[in-house]
């Protein structure tokens, strides 16, 4: 018997008292009885056996999941099929001692079924075994899991399809309820956006379809489900479709061990077509080959049809393109373009000239260029195509300054479509918006698909970014460290100019003038930045830079260069750009905010761009032109409250109220009410505080977290409005822990309204019949040990989990704090 999958046997090493198998036919439930006997776990098949004891259930039908209900959130595992299912190095490494090419047809054929494994570890060292499928002990066991109450004529048309989805239940003669009743017997499983049979059982049902079948098939799945199209058109050998499919869905962002395992299918009498040659250079173009690709398409333009001819004048421009010769790029999209009718092949010219466009820095043309591919591939119908012009789209948007209006061409492409370089992009905009967490976790998520995709161009994309905030945040270490290893690791021309680009800023600021200077040169990228950058460092003059920019319509870069020149008329109308387009960064990054500081003394009518940002929640931190200071950077605790003080009211506020409430206990309160003043100003800035005779307020604009929790807090008590739980969750730590005292009446109000929206959420999660009912109500029993309602929501969902002992203890504590409360 094999042991549990690496990745499974991590995830059960801390499993808590309910572990749930999969309902899956074969999907590794010997193994985990098993594991369970060797941990003392007892087996049960059903829900009606469930105890309190420590156990792993094993569903036999699917329908049984919904009577389990553990008694509170985190004591069950539900493990899933995928959890299950082997990673093609697990699978190589289980079978690492059979013979040459077997453990890899063995995978092929199995795509990671635990019961494949098993099947194929018993018959490996047989002699006589030659195909693991044609074996009589493999097909003797696999036939154990077909139902023998069905037809095997209605199991092969379930077989027909690598996926079944609702779309190909007519075309196959297959009844909903059918699919249904096999999903819940565990013969089929949810995957893909729909159900999948084991692969061994699909393989050993199969029964081919006509070729005009087949294609209707594929035609289907080819919107959703490429690699299963794929799989249909190679089972049928219409390998000509095949490779017209991959041609047309291949994106410079697949792999190339992926597209060289989808040309390794294709039978020798089919290698030598045109199609298959051109997506050999494709694949030298993708694994680094790029002069060797433009020779392969070259060579293959002289004989091409004059109807391939556009894929090849297409690829032949990209080529260029990764090369850093863009104006030959253009050349080769713009002659395509001339020959190109409504076709998809015309969506990519487009498409591809936008981008170079892009690193021309053209990026009115690219937005235009861009903008008629996203048209074009709409017109044909091309949802796999659509996305990545819009993701350049939004790149597009955010090289020419206009990061809102990057952000909004997300909103068109369903979350399904979002690819690594989607989150990479993300990242950029967020970065100009001044959100540098938000573009953290997009970078980081990007880089992270990347990295599973194999796609080693965008994970490198992710790597450039992450140096990027890394500078942003002072780290130049890091920084640096993170730009070597990238220069060794590619050869694109602008992945190298990007991270020279990085390279150059780090040298800057370590003062190595010489070292930037050079880096700079060899520097460019998408963005203008390089050549803003240049004249922060003093190579390049400033006017001709500004007029370049202004040309070329680069608004971040022209609001960077106007900030550079100093001068007030100029900072006054950066300041406009970057309020009209949201440049956060520009506005409130130390790097960037201390050139504001002229304009901000010459002109109190700006001041209103540049708020005090004040945080309560979790512990008091002020930001404020670019310089954040937490509690310990006050020399007292009580002239950082009356910071808080002054921001907690939109007017001015008496000075005599003022000094009571902070140091009534001192003989002249007035006078450490004027010393606090005087330390704020200094602190952060000689106008932060306008003062007369009898009042104080703040001169600048406040963003206090405490007045939009409560804004949203009576919004969702007087109105349920969606989002409660997510807000609840982001307001839950305590409110100004360091100094409640000095604000009892806030504190309270924040108290109640967190209490009374945990009991909301409980309320909501019990009507839904979910376990995490309990924690809300912990949640809102901690904020308030006496509410009747909280408790007797918990005691109802200790009785409809089935938990008798839980419901009488909350009803004991319960009468005892009653008790209390009224004395």
């Amino acid at each position: 018997m094999l042991g549990l999958r690496p990745g499974l046997r991590r995830l059960l090493r801390t499993a808590p008292r309910l572990v749930v198998a999969p309902a899956g036919a074969g999907f590794g439930q010997q193994v985990l009885a098993l594991w369970a006997r060797r941990n003392n776990r007892r087996v049960v098949t059903s829900p009606a056996d469930l105890g309190r004891e420590p156990c792993l259930f094993i569903p036999q039908k699917r329908r049984d999941l919904e009577f389990v209900h553990p008694g509170c959130p985190g004591e069950a595992l539900f493990l899933h099929e995928t959890d299950l299912i082997y990673t093609k190095a697990e699978w190589l490494g289980a079978l690492a001692s059979a013979r040459e090419g077997y453990a890899e047809e063995s995978y092929r054929l199995s795509q990671g079924w635990p019961e494949g494994l098993l099947i194929a570890a018993q018959l490996a060292k047989r002699p006589d075994v030659f195909c693991l499928l044609e074996h009589p002990l493999t097909r003797a066991h696999l036939g154990r899991f077909l139902p023998q109450d069905l037809p095997r004529e209605t199991l092969a048309r379930a077989a027909s399809s690598p996926v079944l989805i609702p779309e190909l239940y007519g075309l196959l003669e297959l009844e909903a309820e059918l699919i249904a009743e096999l999903y819940d017997r565990g013969l089929l499983y949810a995957a893909d956006q729909g159900y999948r049979l084991p692969a061994l059982l699909r393989r050993l049902l199969f029964r081919p379809l006509s070729p005009e079948r087949a294609l209707e098939v594929a035609q289907v799945l080819g919107s959703r489900h490429l690699e299963a199209d794929l799989e249909i058109l190679g089972e049928h050998g219409l390998w000509e479709a095949y490779l017209e499919r991959i041609v047309e869905t291949y994106m410079p962002r697949m792999s190339p061990h992926a597209l060289q395992e989808l040309l390794r299918k294709v039978p020798p009498s089919y290698r030598g077509l045109e199609t298959y040659r051109y997506l050999v250079a494709l694949l030298r173009r993708s694994s680094g080959d790029v002069e060797g690709a433009i020779q392969q398409l070259e060579e293959l333009s002289q004989t091409v049809s004059s109807e391939f001819r556009l894929w090849v004048t297409n690829a032949l421009g990209v080529a260029h393109g990764m090369r850093g010769n863009y104006l030959e790029a253009v050349k080769h999209f713009e002659n395509g373009l001339l020959h190109a009718g409504a076709s998809l092949v015309r969506g990519h010219l487009l498409h591809n000239l936008g981008v170079t466009s892009l690193n021309l820095h053209r990026y009115r043309e690219g937005i235009d260029y861009l903008s008629k591919a996203v048209a074009t591939y709409q017109g044909l119908g091309g949802a796999v195509q659509v996305a990545p012009s819009i993701e350049n789209l939004a790149v597009a948007w955010t090289c020419a300054g206009f990061p809102r209006l990057a952000l909004s061409e997300f909103d068109r492409l369903p979350s399904v479509l979002l690819s690594p370089m989607s989150y990479v992009t993300l990242g950029r905009i967020y970065i100009q918006l001044g959100e540098l967490e938000k573009a953290r976790q997009a970078i980081s998520t990007g880089g992270e698909r990347a990295r599973e995709a194999d796609n080693h161009r965008v994970f490198l994309y992710s790597e450039i970014l992450m140096a990027h905030l890394a500078l942003l945040e002072g780290d130049l270490e890091w920084t640096y460290g993170q730009t070597v290893k990238i220069l060794g690791m590619t050869q694109e021309a602008d992945l190298l100019g990007e991270a020279h680009y990085v390279r150059a800023q780090v040298e800057f600021r370590r003062g190595n003038r010489k070292a930037a200077r050079e880096h700079l040169a060899r520097a460019a990228n998408i963005t203008f930045g390089y050549k803003t950058e240049a004249v922060r460092q003093g190579l390049s003059p400033l006017e001709p830079t500004l007029e370049e920019a202004r040309e070329a319509g680069a608004m971040f870069d022209v609001a960077q260069l106007l900030m550079l020149k100093g001068d007030l008329d100029s900072l006054r109308e950066a300041l406009s750009l970057c309020q009209q387009n949201g440049y956060g960064l520009l506005l409130r990054h130390p790097y960037y905010s201390h050139h504001w500081l002229p304009l901000i003394k010459a002109d109190p009518s700006c001041w209103g761009a540049f708020p005090v940002t004040v945080q309560t929640f979790g512990g008091f931190k002020v930001s404020f032109l670019g310089k954040t200071l937490t509690l310990a950077d006050f020399p007292t605790k009580k002239i950082a409250a009356l910071l808080l003080a002054l921001a907690l009211h939109e007017r001015p506020q008496n000075r005599e109220v003022l000094a009571q409430q902070l140091w009534g206990e001192l003989n002249n309160p007035l006078d450490s009410l004027q010393n606090a003043v005087s330390k704020l100003r200094g602190l952060l800035f000689p106008q932060l505080i306008g003062s007369s005779k009898s009042q104080l307020s703040l001169n600048f604009p406040v963003v206090l977290d405490y007045r939009e929790f409560v804004k949203r807090a009576k919004a969702f008590v007087e109105t349920s409005e969606p989002g409660l739980e997510d807000f609840i969750q982001r307001h839950s730590e305590p409110w100004l822990p360091e100094m409640a005292d000095l604000f009892p009446v806030e504190r309270s109000q924040v108290e109640r309204y967190q209490h009374e929206l945990w009991t909301l959420v409980a309320e909501q999660r019990e009507q839904e019949n979910s376990p995490l009912a309990l924690v809300a109500y912990r949640h809102a029993l901690a904020l308030d040990p006496y509410s009747e309602r909280a408790w007797q929501g918990l005691i109802a969902a200790y009785e409809r989990l089935g938990n008798p002992e839980m419901a009488a203890k909350a009803r004991r504590c319960m009468a005892e704090a009653l008790r209390e409360l009224r004395g």
